[in-house]
């Protein structure tokens, strides 16, 4: 018959509370197959099975139950009993959605897509692709369009890590404004300031390789063509460059070593209603002896002097045309404030064509008038295109053409004041 020992199940074992087995006596667990030598004082629920029960059965029965088990994502590889790897293998799909993952040491993930935080204590080394936020959302990097955002976002100064190396947009791509509020641009070793809404240029700044300089003195003055419009603080139109015409009001005031302010103003138009046209001088205070309001000098070494000289057509500026029998073809009027403050014609000459105008022949006649005791304008001197001088006088008697003498009337006189003195000559003594 075949050796028979002590055996039973593992509950009966735990429930053999009294059972001590004997010193050698074997004692075999059928339902986990676990032996156990007593030693003649141990209980044999505390007894521990037999030596030879290693690490790598507990490895490997642990790894049967993993590989047995329901998992999702996961997959268990354990060698076989004994074998020398004594370990269990896990891998995790990397579709699988894992709701917290701890990784320490030096750890490599293929393609992983994680949804929600991810936090890293220590040094992220790798290729990134996608848009980087601020912990308050603002966009830094946009990573579907490719670009560093920079509004809002620069907390400090730009600065190139090499000088005069990179350049702030380019000839095709330009930025639109720039706003600086300090005071000072820098353009190479130049600097540029400013004082309130002055810009100040360094001395010896140029304008098209001319140098603008401090006026110390008239030759020391800029000198430069200029082209282009002129305007006013009130966006008046002073200077139009395009017509090439002064057309706009100048109202200019300086005060000379007589101190008298004087100006000068030009008044645009070609004498429309409402228009004047020609220079106007301006003057307050009392002129003397010392002071003109019109210098005119010509220095030079023959016999013509400075002159004045008024010219006179029909048509426009740019096509001028003749002038016909009765133009005038100037005139000086001089006017003067009346009682009522308002100004009133004192005198005039007058300079008007007349007869027959030809290639080089312009027949004119002059005349001088003044206002008599009612203000009315009388002609009391002219010179006709034939050279004769004619008086006329309007105290004739009725009926009687001007320029000529009626013996029936009272005497005409043409008074002559000569050093101081005054000759009265009859005109009937002088009739043709």
């Amino acid at each position: 018959m075949p050796l028979q020992i002590r055996r039973g199940t593992e509950a009966e074992r735990q429930s053999a509370v009294s059972l001590v087995p004997q010193s050698g006596e074997l004692v075999w667990i059928t339902d986990t197959e676990q032996l156990y030598i007593g030693d003649g004082t141990t209980q044999l629920k505390t007894l521990s099975p037999i030596t030879g029960y290693t690490d790598e059965f507990a490895i490997d029965a642990v790894g049967q139950a993993l590989s047995g088990g329901t998992h999702s994502g996961i997959t268990f590889t354990y060698g076989t009993a004994q074998d020398a790897a004594d370990r269990i293998d896990a891998t995790i799909n990397p579709t699988q959605s894992l709701t917290n993952l701890t990784v320490t040491g030096n750890t490599t993930l293929s393609t992983t897509t994680i949804s929600g935080t991810l936090s890293v204590t220590g040094k992220l080394i790798a290729d990134f692709n996608g848009s980087i936020h601020a912990d308050d959302s603002t966009l830094l990097v946009d990573g579907v369009d490719a670009k560093i955002n920079l509004d809002g976002t620069v907390k400090g100064n730009i600065i190139p890590d090499v000088t005069e190396a990179y350049d702030i947009g380019s000839s095709s791509l330009k930025f639109r404004d720039m706003y600086l509020s300090g005071t000072s641009l820098y353009l190479g070793a130049a600097q540029i300031t400013s004082t309130g809404l002055v810009i100040n240029l360094p001395a010896g700044s140029t304008i098209d390789g001319e140098v603008i300089q401090a006026e110390v003195s008239e030759e020391d003055a800029f000198v430069r063509d200029l082209q282009g419009s002129v305007f006013g603080d009130d966006s008046t139109l002073l200077v139009d460059s395009i017509a090439s015409q002064i057309v706009g009001n100048v109202n200019n005031t300086t005060t000379t070593s007589e101190d008298i302010n004087a100006g000068v103003v030009i008044l645009s138009g070609q004498g429309s209603t409402g228009q004047k046209a020609g220079l106007k001088i301006v003057t307050d205070g009392n002129a003397d002896d010392n002071y003109d309001l019109i210098t005119v000098n010509c220095s030079q070494n023959d016999v013509v002097g400075p002159a004045l000289v008024f010219e006179r057509s029909r048509g426009t500026p740019t096509s001028p045309t003749a002038v016909v029998s009765g133009d005038e073809i100037m005139g000086m009027y001089y006017f003067a404030y009346d009682s009522t403050d308002t100004p009133a014609p004192s005198a005039s000459i007058v300079v008007t064509t007349e007869g027959t105008i030809g290639s080089g022949i312009v027949p004119s006649k002059m005349e001088l008038s003044t206002a008599d005791s009612t203000g009315t304008a009388i002609v009391g001197l002219g010179i006709d295109s034939n050279q004769i001088l004619s008086v006329k006088d309007n105290t004739v008697a009725a009926g009687v053409a001007s320029g000529e003498v009626d013996d029936s009337a009272a005497v005409d006189y043409l008074k002559l004041n000569v050093g101081g003195t005054e000759y009265a000559i009859p005109l009937y003594a002088i009739r043709p």
